[in-house]
């Protein structure tokens, strides 16, 4: 008998040692994980990132967008090339040099009247040579229409870049808040992890003080303990989840930095509804006037065409007193088709067609459009209602661990019933996180067909 009371003490004085072992190693644990909080609280304070940063870095950094700038660029300089094509003054310098010698020509080389005997082209062709040297003065007139045409075409295409400009910010921020928000849930996670790690390290040195003095059993210690460090994997887990996503966030917005940061948390609200018309539709609105616009630039041609002309300078065939040959001239060009064959009536037919088409399109996606939305509306609902049940239960459940934690300490419960109760806690918790997460997710799927 006294030597079980002798191995009993003995085996309570070895644990108490392993206590005190395990609690010098919590206190360098604690001192080590305060020096980590405070360089990563550091590094948090110096980057605090909300979504509205890292859409305008993927506005700024989107190689598509640039892409729609260059081209709008483009048409502005085309709108000022149509202009110069078609209506400002061209001059242009002019030089003629042509040989056309005769053989058997009476000793003359060169003649606009060579004898009938002479070898040579016939002078009718060449008109005996040709020295030119002239400044010529072109101008089309009356092209009204054609100049209308061309300035409506481009400012059609220049409303369609900036539409689809639009139409790639808005499916950008969608994207980047999709991503945002996948990243903030691992965040979310690695919170309610670190809270729990922090919960458990103080309920451990608890237990181990109430182990000391015999109110607690050695293997509720252990079990905590076991319990703490599958907390403390999962913790790291989580944490570089987040850091995961993070770095795909980055990579959406085309950022270089890889610093981790703490992005701020969200709350996106439904915008109301934009009745009778969706921002969607109007790339078929643009593509139906461009294909409208196109056929009246090419009816352009059945009008007048009239050009006035000038020259002046140097015109002769032969050397003979060519300083003499010095003149200007002056003329006026017009041309008006007759018959093409149907070509108008073909044209006006395919532009008709084609008009049918976006019709269809337009349709459509006007269709799907409500189809989407109404699904989204009824999967917000749910959601919502979901996460009002889900609140409850993390409010009872916190009464409940409040309580059982009182409990534990009176050794009125056991610490598998209470490890239990804080597992489900936990589950309870990261499902509301993750149902929070759908539904802010399905609120910017929402919006972003109700736009």
């Amino acid at each position: 008998m006294a030597n079980s009371v002798l191995i009993s003490i003995n085996n309570l004085s070895i644990f108490k040692l392993l206590i005190y072992i395990d609690n010098g190693l919590q206190y360098l644990s604690m001192i080590r994980k305060l020096i980590l909080l405070v360089f990563f609280s550091y590094c948090f304070a110096y980057g605090q990132y909300n979504l509205d940063y890292f859409v305008n870095k993927a506005f700024n950094n989107s190689p598509v967008l640039k892409n729609y700038q260059s081209l709008a660029q483009i048409n502005n300089l085309q709108s000022q090339l149509d202009e110069a094509e078609n209506s400002a003054l061209k001059v242009s310098l002019t030089a003629d040099y042509l040989f056309a010698p005769y053989l058997n020509n009476n000793g003359k080389i060169l003649s606009t009247n060579p004898d009938p005997k002479a070898i040579g082209y016939d002078v009718g062709i060449t008109n005996g040579g040709l020295y030119s040297a002239q400044i010529n003065f072109e101008k089309n007139i009356f092209n009204g229409g054609l100049l209308n045409a061309l300035k409506q075409q481009r400012l059609t295409l220049g409303k369609s870049y900036e539409n689809r400009t639009d139409e790639e910010k808005h499916a950008l921020k969608m994207e980047v808040t999709d991503q945002y928000l996948k990243a903030l849930q691992q965040l979310m996670l690695y919170n309610l992890s670190q809270g729990v790690v922090g919960n458990l390290s103080d309920q451990l040195k608890i237990t181990g003080d109430l182990v000391q003095n015999g109110y607690a059993k050695a293997q509720d210690y252990l079990l905590l303990k076991v319990e703490l460090k599958s907390q403390q994997i999962n913790l790291s887990q989580t944490w570089q989840s987040y850091k995961t996503g993070l770095m795909q966030l980055y990579a959406l917005c085309g950022i270089r930095d890889t610093e981790t940061v703490k992005i701020d948390s969200l709350n996106l609200e439904k915008n109301s509804i934009n009745e009778g018309y969706s921002n969607f539709l109007t790339k078929y609105y643009l593509d139906s006037l461009n294909t409208a616009n196109q056929q009246k630039i090419f009816e352009t041609k059945y009008q007048p065409q009239v050009g006035l002309f000038f020259n002046t300078g140097l015109n002769a065939v032969e050397l003979d007193n060519i300083q003499r040959k010095f003149g200007m001239s002056a003329g006026i060009n017009f041309s008006l088709p007759l018959v093409d064959g149907g070509q108008k009536d073909l044209t006006r037919q395919q532009t008709e067609v084609a008009e049918k088409s976006f019709s269809y399109y337009k349709y459509f996606l006007s269709n799907n459009i409500s189809a989407k939305l109404k699904n989204s509306e009824g999967k917000i609902s749910s959601l919502k209602d979901n996460l009002s049940s889900m609140e409850g239960q993390v409010d009872d459940y916190q009464n409940l661990l409040r309580i059982s934690k009182k409990q534990l300490e009176q050794g009125n419960l056991s610490m598998i019933e209470y490890l239990t109760l804080l597992k489900n806690y936990i589950e309870i918790q990261k499902n509301l996180i993750n149902t929070r997460i759908s539904y802010q997710t399905e609120i910017n799927n929402y919006n972003y067909w109700n736009w």
